[in-house]
């Protein structure tokens, strides 16, 4: 499983791996305090151009010091898990699915990460979390994140899925992981063999640009095809990572390609420390409308999830009402409120 030598966790780590490669390191902006430090794999360290600062891979994961830039519209809780956790593991926002986060480690810290100030603390309670299960008989769906349910250890992993087989009510699992992006070798066959064990599941995977769809990561793709996964993909629209048609529509073509099908394009949360990350409302929906040219089942729903706990909602649904307002009529009939703070 996980092994830390395949990992740099700092920059001075960074520093002396890519020295060992003959690569000069620019270090500008990134000497800087953080209490989300790095974490990267070596495996995706080697993806990135570094003669390139601007290298979109390289923004996603490397520290910055404009990650201490905070703006007064950015959230610790950006999509409001503390109010809809009844009990330390579980966030409980739909009635018929619920998260059940029982780790806290990833395979990669990104940057824009929007559980950032949860990484640093594991309080779930995997007993209380499986009671809370068993008693909502209205679940019909638990999803595995965190945290990175592929980063646990397999022991763990499926005492989780021999639990939730165990509970009648509960008829799909399905994972949330950047892993096989990131950190492929993961993906081993006696994990294959775990996973399969919660079938009727579905995999979505959290992957952001072309180049992230290397023969490695096919290959994992390949190896969890067999547990007769559904198999999604979501994907965070980005400043100078992936917001242009082109780059986009190489993502989703790709993807589709190797049989998953693009779920969501999720428009940046007000997470603290990405304002440099986020692209306008407008121009995010100028982007998705260029992406018509291409199949219908390579277009993935684009979405914001609204601060507060509202849930996704589809930003085509929104009207804009005033200056940097936009409002929509939610799936419940209520009348949500979007401030645009770019």
């Amino acid at each position: 499983m996980l092994s830390k030598s395949d990992f740099v966790f700092s920059t001075s780590e960074l520093k002396t791996y890519l020295g060992q490669k003959g690569i000069n390191m620019n270090k500008a902006g990134m000497d800087v305090k953080h209490p989300f430090f790095m974490m990267v794999p070596k495996y995706y360290l080697d993806l990135i151009d570094w003669n390139d600062n601007n290298d979109p891979l390289r923004k996603m994961v490397i520290t910055s010091s404009l990650e201490n830039d905070i703006k007064k519209y950015e959230l610790t809780d950006p999509i409001g898990d503390r109010p809809h956790t009844p009990v330390p593991g579980i966030v409980h926002r739909y009635q018929d699915r619920c998260l059940l986060m029982l780790s806290n480690v990833c395979a990669v810290h990104c940057r824009f990460c929007f559980r950032k100030n949860l990484l640093n603390s594991n309080t779930y309670d995997f007993k209380k979390s499986i009671e809370y299960i068993k008693k909502h008989k209205e679940i019909w769906e638990v999803i595995l994140s965190g945290g990175d349910p592929f980063m646990m250890e397999d022991i763990f992993l499926q005492k989780i899925i021999t639990a939730l087989k165990q509970i009648k009510h509960i008829k799909m699992i399905r994972f949330h992981t950047r892993t096989p992006a990131v950190y492929p070798k993961r993906i081993t066959d006696d994990f294959v063999k775990i996973i399969s064990q919660a079938k009727p599941s579905i995999i979505v995977f959290h992957i952001n640009h072309p180049r992230e769809i290397t023969p490695e990561f096919i290959q994992s793709v390949a190896k969890l095809k067999k547990t007769s996964s559904i198999l999604l993909s979501q994907t965070v629209l980005l400043k100078g990572v992936n917001d242009n048609t082109q780059t986009l529509t190489r993502l989703f073509k790709s993807l589709v390609e190797i049989g998953i099908k693009p779920y969501y394009l999720h428009h940046l949360d007000y997470t603290v420390g990405t304002d440099y990350f986020r692209i306008s409302v407008e121009e995010g929906k100028k982007i998705y409308r260029e992406l018509s040219s291409i199949s219908g089942h390579c277009i993935p729903e684009y979405v914001i999830d609204i601060p507060g706990g509202l849930g996704k909602i589809p930003v085509f649904w929104f009207n804009h009402v005033g200056k940097n307002k936009y409002q929509a009529t939610d799936f419940a009939g209520k009348k949500v409120v979007y401030s645009d703070p770019s």
